[in-house]
């Protein structure tokens, strides 16, 4: 059926030849930019988050992250959902013979990972507008691998979502290679969200469970243990955060676990609102700066001061006549984006607010040149006329 012009879609269809998997293998994609710019067209680069089952989680998760980016508390990124072709085989890293639990043909997650890491990766980096910054997040079986990816391919990832991992799988080797990981490896740099749901029968709680033999539990009892063991190593350095839902089963958790994810590990991104923020701060400029650095040291890679927010509050802070703050904070702008026409605009009104009319129209050219904008040229004439 015929898409009518009004339709909305959150993101498009991608996909890569794997000769590893010897598959085309389909992508579901989400960036925050229109279409696919290429970088002869842009400098902007945006860290990436592949989602394993992709087919079940990519929407969610693109509209959690296009949601909490536009409000400033995690950073635009792309979303890469990763649909299934034969789940049990690639989110499974070990081979179980005579499976009770239905999964067949399995043991295929390191070739899955092959995958990821020497086709998937160079595919996305290569067609999109990717910074050096990457998550993994998978879910169940999904989870499993997340884990795993982090125990034998930690410096693949930054960071790893891991929501109701199964790391009870093939009596539990996962959950005890990353013991022993946890205890010898350093994980500096590297964060770790990991998310369980409620498994248990009603009176029951998370102290009492461990204390349980029966497979319903086994879930459960063993992301404890994992979670407790993290605990009892800081010295790893390893980034981390834990969070039980007790409200939501194995199916309900991921949506509310993948914003907490993010919540987490972009904690440090938004812009503060404390009172020693404010315009009247004439080292608001400055602030501005030095969080943004932060930023870019968490990431690895530059990002530069929101160019709406700055502009915002310039011209907050020109209404209120502060106008040593509005200057300075004008004047970052034209520093960091000086292509911007309408920064340079920005800075020809504070100029022309504070009567300077010499630097107001010199700014207002300076925009003109860049390009030729009605409310500018306007500006600029009357100038001219002497009014």
């Amino acid at each position: 059926m015929a898409q009518s012009k009004n339709d909305f879609s959150l993101g498009f269809a991608d996909s890569v030849k794997s000769n590893i998997l010897k598959e085309q293998r389909q992508l579901l994609i989400y960036t925050p930019y229109q279409g696919k710019k290429s970088r002869a067209t842009t400098k902007d680069n945006y860290p990436v988050i592949y989602v394993l089952d992709g087919e079940n989680n990519f929407r969610s998760v693109a509209i959690t992250v296009e949601r909490l980016a536009g409000m400033g508390l995690c950073p635009p990124m792309i979303v890469v959902g990763i649909p299934n072709t034969n789940r049990s085989r690639d989110l499974t890293p070990t081979t179980v013979a005579n499976n009770t639990d239905g999964v067949k043909n399995s043991g295929g997650g390191e070739r899955f990972l092959s995958f990821i890491e020497k086709e998937l990766i160079p595919h996305i980096d290569s067609n999109y507008l990717t910074s050096p910054y990457k998550l993994l997040m998978g879910h169940s079986l999904g989870g499993l691998m997340v884990v795993h990816t982090m125990v034998y391919h930690k410096n693949l990832f930054n960071g790893f979502i891991a929501i109701e991992p199964a790391i009870w799988w093939d009596n539990h080797k996962v959950l005890n290679a990353a013991k022993v990981a946890i205890e010898k490896d350093s994980y500096a740099n590297k964060t770790l969200f990991l998310a369980i749901a409620n498994h248990m029968e009603r009176g029951v709680d998370t102290t009492a469970v461990q204390g349980d033999t029966s497979d319903q539990t086994e879930l459960i009892r063993y992301n404890l243990d994992l979670i407790h063991h993290v605990q009892k190593h800081p010295e790893n350095k390893l980034r981390f955060k834990e969070m039980y839902y007790e409200n939501d089963n194995h199916a309900t958790v991921l949506f509310i676990a993948a914003y907490d994810a993010l919540r987490f590990i972009f904690d440090y991104y938004a812009f503060p609102r404390y009172s020693e923020y404010q315009i009247t701060n004439p080292n608001l400029p400055s602030m501005i700066t030095n969080h943004y650095r932060k930023i870019t040291e968490e990431l690895g890679y530059q990002v530069l001061p929101d160019v709406s927010l700055v502009n915002n509050l310039g011209y907050y802070a020109l209404r209120s006549k502060e106008y040593e703050v509005a200057g300075k904070l004008f004047a970052l702008n034209v520093r960091n984006y000086p292509e911007d026409a309408n920064l340079q605009d920005s800075y020809g009104d504070y100029y022309l607010a504070k009567g300077d009319r010499k630097n107001a129209i010199m700014w207002f050219k300076k925009a003109l040149s860049i390009k030729e904008i009605p409310e500018t040229r306007a500006k600029l004439n009357l100038l001219l006329q002497g009014k």
